[in-house]
């Protein structure tokens, strides 16, 4: 059967009717009147009409052209037409059509007339009167039983024509704009003003022939522009279907109290109906109430409902129109749900924004997503524009309304509207997660358990007490340690570092149960490699890493540690455990470690110009393999089959197993050599870590050769087993194992230490001078090849097989990373003088990871700022504890070596050392293919600061209630609570290449800022005497919750104001996407205050003074007494509003800001600057600069940071008006929102202030309305000011006279010159400008029509 069906209308929903009618068989061409691009491209059926074929207003002719092309239905997709009688026309031409007549129709296009019928025919809705005239409305709404708050035009207003105020004085101003001014045209002519009901709107859309009716799925339309349900009435934002909102029962009602009255209605008032009838309903808790009737498909919900119908479309429509719809029944796809979100254009609903460029739009539609268009048109190029106020939507199916929900957001972001931007909410469908919400997400939820970790540090704390020396202070619980200087006798002490990993072997570990082992290992990698240096070992720091933290696990890992620091008399003083369930799997581990030695500066090893031919290279024994060469080792160990729980066949007759064997710790070397190397007995020590012949050769200079002869030095039998069973040559055992020697020392000739002191002691050969011409191997070795065979002719004998390198190349130290008190030993090691100028000085040690922030670096290969995270993560919480860094070290450990990557993540770490003012010591690097997948690696990191005694921080006897909290705010998420980030991504359904909801750029960009380094900012201050800051914490892990406490007496507590700082919006999508609670949030991230200072009332200002402006700091709260210790020590209060209030910002469009200069554009960078950093929440990005002069610094800076330029020049223009009308044509053309003047030289003429009225703004040198005009700095010193400042003001037609939106004080120094002072307000400015901009873009300032600028601090516009 064939059938041609017209379908009126070129919106959204009259795509969505012929996407579905166009999947009939029964119909053979659809026809679109005019129709759109989008539906001439749904294929061969479909065809757009545009405006010749037919006048789309002249009914006649239409009906004369269905006539023509033999028509067998026409669906009516508006309501205008309907109201006007085209179901009439067509009717009497004897065509069918899909809509009903004109008095059909009036129960949309007459809102008294539908009010009145429903109470005539007993269908529940609101109590209401109406009116045509405004007093009488007013004056009822004033005096009305009940809430008479929701003002509507009686006719046709495009949707818009309803008003819901939030109290009397907003609902007469709605009947004074709709009835008193006719804003919508005759349609307000007649008023309605009906009760407001509260509960939830649901949209329920019914089939119907006049006399049967049955409901479709019911729907859920989003009314409103923005997020929340905030902003301005609109046609509908988005929607989704099924609603579950509404119960059964309650659907049940409807159909019988609503939709089977009101066709018994029409049937009782002989009115003709077919087609849709819409009920817009409010579910109130007396049950359904009926808010309206529309007499067509709803836009957005077709939308939804039509890609849910199983049900022949055509069919349905045809019995509606034929009375036959009871043979029908309707088929709904099962477990299905469809989420549709509008794209509008800038400026909806007031204006439409047309012929933005649209791109990202996928290519086609699918089963799953489907892109309809509402105002989509397209330019010669064929490429789609906007052409609307309402721009497209985008459905998104699937079996979960949740994932639904979040793909068809995510469609939304990767869709671009050019130049002025897309609007869309970010919440569509939220409301349904109500009924059944989401879990809130934790961080415990993301597979972090912080409280795991607290409970290993309680388990822990013994084993660090029994390791406590003279000089450690406190206790452990921290993530470092403090250790004082005086309590040892050294008179020039030198500071010596160590960071070691223990390679592969921890694998074994993990798998054979060896925890202690292993930890006992860690410590004397690093504690040998001090003894390398001549140091004692008086201080260690360990980092644990895994996927899943568990404590009985990582307790006996740290009691090894504990163990090797006992036998070295070396203090254990705490560590990092980072739990990252996306990097590591559960069950895997990594450890690194940290030691710190002191050593007279005289006896610093090696001493390579005391060497001489003669001397001893001296052997002492290992306890095994130590950890050099597992993860080759043991990748031929598992190809070959070896059992390694099996019984060992060598090590002894203990009974122990092949792991055990192996897997025996490293030996610390520390009390056997410790009193020799402090009398200078030794040259040089090697420990031996990465094979014997490695390792000599880094004990010998160039010009030195030896022999080893192993004639007299015993080889373990497990080396010989391990050539044997793999098969090895000799060479590759003396490249790749200590072959019994654990550590090498040089000695004198003539010295007996060997034979007295060192038991177990070899010597294994005789330094000699090397020739400058000789070609021979340095390294020459004798007698080990014989006894290797010997031990390995048991197991198979010796072999070819050799073993990769598992060394990885160091990277040369950077020379810009040390500082003066730093230097090099005779092999390039570095250490630390201690400054003279310490009289008690503490060490100070941290250490830490950038957590799961490396799996962002990973995915998006962005590797060059997580070194700054690593060194700002440690140096921070030293800082905290008074101390000036000095030095930092790192880990970093892969799972396939790769130079660029490594050297990237690198130069990070070493732009962070270079931002904490530190000396970068060292990098532990290691390939641990075993343990990492080729593209993940970890960082650790270790920072040493030094701080008098008297200095150290945090003061908890002095804190009092009363002290004050400052806070300088942080960049972003810093390096805390990324596995819920990751979390979080998953839920919402995006990836890192997505733009971020809240910003410009991208997730991967975004959650990749690194974290703030405070050292410059706080150094200089801790340096002064009596600077009055009691306390610093560094929010971390834990967040505000559980980071300021650290600093608090139990009896204390703190109050913060979230009105007092800014909370980065990535933090607002994070709660939003995630549904994450306001406690949960602080309780994991820094909520945007990235440190807090606890500061003196008295020094308040001093400390603010130098930290205002230069760092954004701010007074957010202070200290009061904890009257109820049951009750939390950190409150913030608003908290909850200042999220709500950041979550609506979100689903806004960002300002469009134009800047005008004249020179060097100092504040026009600031502006830019602030833009760009999201943290700053301006919620505006630059988009023009205008510049009157040719040449200039400004336009330099927009050229650097891609701003388009242009430069108009006054001089070209005979009046000033013709110059600012052509500033304006500009500034539209970039449809610029508002306009800054930073430096711009030009007096601006009254038609310019006033067509930028409340969009422009100024900056001025002074406090106004002092000292308007110009040399005001000048002024202010010859007037003897204590104060002067900047002013951010709207520009009016004065001189400076405008209204004040922020001012910034500045102090007037004894002994200011005009320059000095002009300095500190540029400082002040660059703070103030884009503080006051932020203000003005998020709406929480404007200007009335007084004139003055107006708090808003509930409203964004």
């Amino acid at each position: 059967m064939s059938n041609h069906v017209l379908v009126v209308g070129s919106g959204g929903r009259e795509h969505a009717i012929c996407w579905k009618l166009q999947q009939s068989p029964l119909v053979s061409q659809i026809y679109a009147l005019p129709g759109s691009f989008g539906i001439g491209q749904l294929g061969a059926k479909c065809q757009s009409l545009g405006t010749d074929a037919v006048d789309a207003k002249d009914f006649e002719a239409i009906a004369k052209w269905c006539k023509l092309n033999k028509i067998s239905l026409v669906v009516v997709g508006p309501e205008d037409p309907l109201a006007l009688g085209l179901g009439d026309v067509l009717q009497k031409a004897g065509i069918a059509c899909f809509g009903p007549g004109k008095q059909g129709a009036q129960i949309e296009a007459d809102k008294k007339w539908a009010k009145d019928f429903m109470l005539r025919h007993g269908i529940p809705t609101a109590r209401y009167e109406s009116f045509t005239d405004v007093n009488k409305a007013k004056k009822f709404i004033r005096s009305a039983p009940y809430a008479a708050l929701v003002v509507k035009a009686a006719g046709l207003a495009a949707g818009k024509g309803v008003v819901v105020a939030a109290n009397v004085d907003e609902a007469c101003q709605a009947v004074d704009e709709i009835l008193g001014q006719l804003i919508y045209g005759q349609a307000g002519a007649t008023l309605v003003v009906e009760e407001l009901l509260e509960g939830e709107e649901v949209s329920l859309l019914a089939f119907t022939d006049g006399k049967t009716i049955q409901a479709m799925l019911p729907a859920q339309d989003h009314k409103r522009l923005g997020n929340g349900d905030t902003g301005p009435n609109t046609g509908g934002m988005g929607a989704y279907c099924p609603c579950p909102l509404i119960s059964k029962q309650a659907l049940e009602l409807v159909q019988r109290a609503v939709l089977e009255r009101a066709i018994k209605g029409l049937q009782q008032e002989r009115i003709a109906y077919q087609g849709v009838l819409y009920a817009g309903l409010m579910l109130t808790r007396d049950g359904p109430r009926v808010l309206e009737f529309n007499c067509r498909f709803g836009d957005p919900e077709t939308q939804v409902i039509l890609p849910l119908l199983d049900s022949d479309l055509f069919e349905v429509m045809q019995a509606c129109c034929s009375g036959q719809l009871e043979r029908i029944s309707l088929q709904w796809r099962s477990s299905l749900s469809a989420v549709g979100v509008i794209m509008a254009s800038a400026g909806y609903p007031e204006i439409a924004t047309k012929g933005c460029v649209i791109t990202g739009l996928p290519a086609a539609n699918t089963e799953t997503q489907l892109i309809f268009h509402s105002g989509l048109a397209v330019n010669e190029q064929q490429e789609p524009l906007t052409n609307g106020g309402r721009v497209l939507i985008v459905v998104a199916l699937d079996a979960s309304l949740r994932q639904a929900a979040a793909r068809a957001t995510k469609l939304a972001a990767g869709i671009s509207f050019a130049g002025a931007g897309a609007q869309y909410r970010t919440d569509i469908a939220q409301k349904a997660f109500k009924m059944a919400p989401a879990p809130s997400l934790s961080y415990k939820d993301s597979g972090v358990d912080i409280d795991a970790g607290d409970a290993l540090v309680q388990r822990i704390k013994p084993l660090s007490r029994g390791t406590q020396r003279p000089g450690v202070l406190g206790g452990l619980g921290g993530f470092g340690g403090l250790f004082r200087i005086k309590d040892l006798s050294y008179e020039q002490p030198v500071i010596a570092e160590a960071t070691q990993g223990v390679g592969a072997k921890i694998q074994l570990a993990l798998q054979n149960e060896l925890y202690d082992h292993i930890g006992y290992d860690l410590f004397a990698m690093c504690a040998n490699e001090l003894l390398e240096l001549g140091a004692e070992p008086v201080a260690f720091l360990d980092y644990i890493a895994c996927g899943k933290l568990q404590v009985p696990l990582a307790a006996q890992l740290v009691k090894g540690m504990a163990d090797g620091c006992r036998d070295a008399r070396c203090a254990l003083v705490g560590g990092e455990t980072a739990e990252m369930p996306s990097l590591y799997s559960v069950g895997q581990y990594d450890m690194a470690g940290y030691c710190v030695g002191l050593v007279e500066e005289s006896r610093v090893l090696p001493r390579f110009d005391t060497y001489a031919a003669g001397d001893l290279l001296v052997g002492l024994p290992s306890s095994g393999l130590h950890c050099s060469g597992f993860s080759e080792l043991l990748a031929q160990l598992t190809a070959a089959g070896v059992n390694l729980r099996a019984r060992s066949p060598v090590g002894g007759d203990h009974g122990l197993s092949l792991a055990q064997v192996l897997g025996t710790p490293t030996r610390v070397y520390v009390q056997q050599l410790l009193p020799h190397l402090q009398a200078g007995e030794i040259k040089g020590v090697a420990h031996v870590t990465h094979g014997l012949l490695h390792d000599v050769e880094r004990l010998l200079p160039a010009a030195y050769e030896v022999a080893l002869d192993f004639g007299a030095v015993p080889v373990p039998e497990v080396f010989g087993w391990l050539a044997g069973q793999l098969q090895l040559t000799p060479q590759t055992v003396l490249e790749h194992h200590n072959c019994g020697i654990g550590m090498l020392l040089v000695l004198p000739q003539a010295s007996q230490l060997w034979r007295t002191a060192l038991p177990g002691a070899k010597v294994l050969g005789i330094l000699q001078s090397r020739a400058a011409q000789a070609t021979a191997a340095r390294i020459q070795v004798r007698n080990f090849e014989e006894q290797l065979e010997k031990l390995a002719a048991p197991f198979g004998g010796l072999g070819r097989e050799q073993l990769a390198s598992e060394l990885v190349k160091a990277q040369p130290l950077p020379a810009t990373a040390a500082r003066e008190d730093c230097f090099e030993n005779a092999s390039g090691r570095r250490l630390t003088r201690l400054p003279a100028r310490y009289t008690d000085p503490i060490l100070i040690l941290g250490t830490d990871g950038v957590g799961t922030k490396l799996k962002i670096a990973q995915q998006t290969g962005r590797h060059g700022s997580v070194g700054i995270d690593l060194v700002a993560m440690c140096v921070n919480d030293i800082l905290c504890n008074g101390a000036e860094p000095f030095s930092f070290s790192s880990y970093y450990a892969c799972g396939k070596w790769q130079p660029q990557l490594a050297a990237e993540v690198a130069a990070g770490v070493h732009e962070g050392a270079r931002q904490a003012n530190s000396s970068f010591i060292d990098a532990h690097l290691a390939a641990l293919p075993l343990l990492y997948e080729p593209q993940v690696y970890d960082l650790a990191g270790f920072a040493l600061g030094i701080a008098e005694r008297a200095a150290i921080l945090p003061r908890l006897e002095e804190i009092q209630p009363g002290d004050v909290l400052i806070g300088l705010p942080s960049s972003g998420v810093h390096s805390n609570g990324f596995s819920l980030v990751h979390t979080v991504l998953k839920r919402a359904g995006l990836g890192l290449a997505d733009r971020a909801p809240f910003s410009e750029r991208t997730l991967g960009e975004e959650l990749l800022v690194p974290t703030k380094i405070y050292v410059q900012a706080l150094a200089p201050l801790l340096a002064q005497a009596g600077h009055g800051i009691k306390a610093l914490a560094h929010i971390t892990g834990g967040g505000l919750s559980e980071n300021i406490p650290r600093v608090l007496r139990k009896e204390l507590a703190v109050r913060l104001d979230a009105n007092r700082f800014q909370l980065p919006p990535v933090f607002a999508w994070l709660a939003l996407a995630g549904n994450i609670a306001p406690a949960e949030l602080q309780r994991t991230y820094n909520c945007g205050l990235g440190l807090i200072l606890v500061v003196g009332p008295q020094q308040v200002e001093q400390v603010m003074q130098q930290l205002r402006y230069a760092q954004r700091a701010v007074v957010v709260g202070e200290v009061v007494a904890r009257k109820d210790a049951k009750r939390p020590q950190v409150v913030v209060q608003h908290f909850d509003a200042l999220l709500a209030r950041s979550q609506q910002l979100l689903s806004l469009p960002r300002r469009r800001v134009a800047v005008l200069i004249s020179g060097t554009g100092s504040n026009l960078q600031a502006l830019i600057d602030a833009s760009r950093d999201s943290a700053q929440a301006l919620h505006a990005d630059i988009q023009l600069v205008i510049s009157n002069k040719a040449g200039v610094l400004g336009l330099e800076r927009a050229s650097q940071a891609g701003i388009p330029a242009l430069v108009i020049s006054h001089k070209d223009f005979a009046k000033r008006e013709d110059y600012d009308a052509e500033l304006t044509r500009h500034l539209v053309a970039a449809r610029i929102d508002i306009v800054c003047l930073a430096g711009f030289m030009r007096v601006l003429s009254a038609p310019f202030v006033r067509h930028w009225r409340g969009r422009l703004i100024n900056i001025h040198p002074s406090l106004l309305p002092k000292y308007p005009g110009l040399h005001v700095q000048l002024q202010a010193l010859e007037a003897g000011e204590k104060e002067s400042g900047c002013t951010v003001h709207f520009v009016d037609e004065g001189v400076d006279t405008g209204a004040i939106l922020l001012q910034a004080p500045v102090p007037i120094l004894e002994g200011d010159t005009v320059d000095s002072l002009t300095q500190r307000i540029h400082l002040a400015e660059h703070w103030a400008y884009p503080r006051a901009l932020a203000l003005l873009a998020n709406g929480s300032l404007a200007l009335s029509a007084e004139g003055k600028c107006v708090s808003k601090p509930n409203q964004i516009c």
